[in-house]
């Protein structure tokens, strides 16, 4: 799934645990990045990711501009090997969901598809004119798929509980805000995609995720139709 974002806020990078110190240094040796705190106010005020590396990007003017955050495997808590998928861009233009299988429909979610073929096939505008990634650069660009994010989004929701005492405040479980976007945007209480997902996620996980569900209490869609019936009501009154 894409989210609409601006190339110069953070790109999250998952690495292998393996290969972190080698690519972080290699990056710095290009004398085009600088190593710099990350920014807590785009966390959500989540201190869990101030072990995450990352390196901001000097222009030649000197002026800094777009950071890079990289996640080793165990700090984000997934395999890089695990299910994913092939997308265009690091940037999409609009929301756009790749996994068509997860797509919405009319009938039974009230809400558009957002599909990237009904999207495409409707001249949205999927990808940004510019693309992040050069025209030289060949290399495939993957992000995982939707049920091994929310495994990932889980496992950490989960350690954020079991060591709450080092994540205060109301911010303190940023993955369950994630988790919390995933039901509403992907309608995740409904039957079908319900019935659809939870088979996909680890055993370990299900029971937690069916919770996030149960207690997501979605606000009545506001129509011509409903607005006339609130006239008629207040009309009566």
């Amino acid at each position: 799934m894409g989210v609409r974002v601006s190339p110069e806020e953070d790109l999250d990078l998952l690495l292998r645990d393996s290969d972190m110190q080698i690519i972080m240094a290699d990056l710095l040796a290009t004398d085009q990045f600088d190593l710099v705190e990350q920014n807590l106010d785009i966390r959500l005020s989540d201190t869990y990711t101030q072990q995450v590396p990352r390196l901001r990007f000097k222009t030649n003017d000197n002026i800094s501009y777009g950071c890079i955050s990289l996640w080793s495997e165990r700090v984000y808590m997934l395999n890089i090997n695990s299910e994913k998928i092939e997308v265009l861009d690091t940037y999409p233009w609009n929301v756009v969901l790749m996994e068509e299988r997860f797509d919405l429909h009319p009938s039974w979610a009230q809400a558009a598809s957002i599909s990237y073929t009904t999207l495409i096939s409707k001249g949205v505008m999927v990808l940004p004119s510019t693309l992040a990634r050069s025209a030289d650069m060949n290399y495939p660009i993957y992000i995982p798929t939707i049920p091994r994010i929310l495994d990932a989004l889980l496992d950490q929701a989960r350690y954020r509980i079991t060591y709450a005492e080092n994540f205060p405040g109301k911010g303190g479980n940023r993955p369950s805000y994630h988790l919390s976007n995933f039901v509403r945007y992907l309608h995740l209480e409904k039957p079908q995609q319900r019935e659809r997902l939870l088979p996909e996620l680890a055993e370990r996980n299900r029971g937690a995720m069916e919770a996030a569900i149960n207690k997501f209490k979605r606000k009545p869609l506001l129509t011509l139709a409903s607005f006339q019936q609130m006239e008629l009501v207040f009309a009566a009154k």
